[in-house]
């Protein structure tokens, strides 16, 4: 009887025990753990002091990929009588970065996007959009699976362009059409599946400045063109 006294105590505790920190933990280390660093105030009720973030809001390095559309929304330029040579556009990218904690993260990102020639420069065939920029996130951490985040990069973009088959003049012409600086700003969406692995979107409003041609003195000048893209991506955490 005496056994089974302890039993019938000991068991449903140990019960009440599973069920109470098991699915804390779990969603400590997948999400963002429940409750405070500190303890109990006096008096009892909720936790207070730090709250504690969830493995995903560890210092960690990450990499991924993505696919991009690219719409443009303005061109304004000194060039004769071309109101804009770039028409909308799609592609990818690459980036990696390292998250510094739960709030903020530095990364580097290679993007490509293809396009036509939006305002016939005549001996163009198809031009390509390439850029680098370093970008900083602000994360608003979460305890569920979606967590959003605000970005905003500086870097450097060139275009780089294709002539018209036959084009006997194009030869001398250089590769690189255009050059200057970029930026963008905006937000995302990231959907974790886990803790090392994630799904995103982003919405980015992009700025590139143009201050160099190549090809002669006809389209030579200055170009801001800027617009806005829209990602889907994937990441892996590490």
């Amino acid at each position: 009887m005496k056994r089974k006294s302890w039993l019938v105590l000991v068991l449903p505790a140990l019960v009440m025990v599973a069920t109470t920190f098991a699915p804390q933990e779990a969603q400590a280390q997948y999400y963002g753990g429940g409750g405070y660093r500190g303890g109990p105030p006096p008096g009892g009720g909720g936790g207070y002091g730090m709250p504690r973030w969830g493995f995903r809001h560890r210092v960690h390095g990450y990499v991924g990929g993505y696919l991009q559309g690219f719409v443009v929304a303005a061109q304004v330029n000194d060039y004769t009588g071309v109101n804009g040579f770039l028409s909308h556009g799609g592609g990818g990218g690459l980036f990696g970065g390292i998250r510094l904690g739960p709030f903020f993260s530095l990364e580097l990102d290679w993007g490509i996007t293809y396009h036509d020639d939006g305002e016939t420069v005549g001996t163009l065939d198809s031009i390509y959009l390439m850029t680098f920029t370093l970008n900083g996130k602000i994360h608003i951490p979460t305890r569920g699976p979606i967590e959003p985040y605000f970005q905003a990069g500086i870097g450097f973009a060139y275009t780089g362009v294709s002539y018209d088959a036959g084009c006997g003049v194009c030869d001398g012409y250089d590769s690189v059409f255009a050059k200057g600086p970029a930026f963008n700003i905006g937000g995302g969406l990231d959907f974790w599946m886990g803790p090392f692995f994630s799904l995103g979107g982003r919405l980015l409003y992009r700025g590139l400045y143009f201050t160099k041609t190549a090809v002669g003195t006809t389209l030579d000048g200055a170009n801001f063109v800027n617009g806005v893209s829209i990602d889907v991506n994937i990441q892996f955490h590490f």
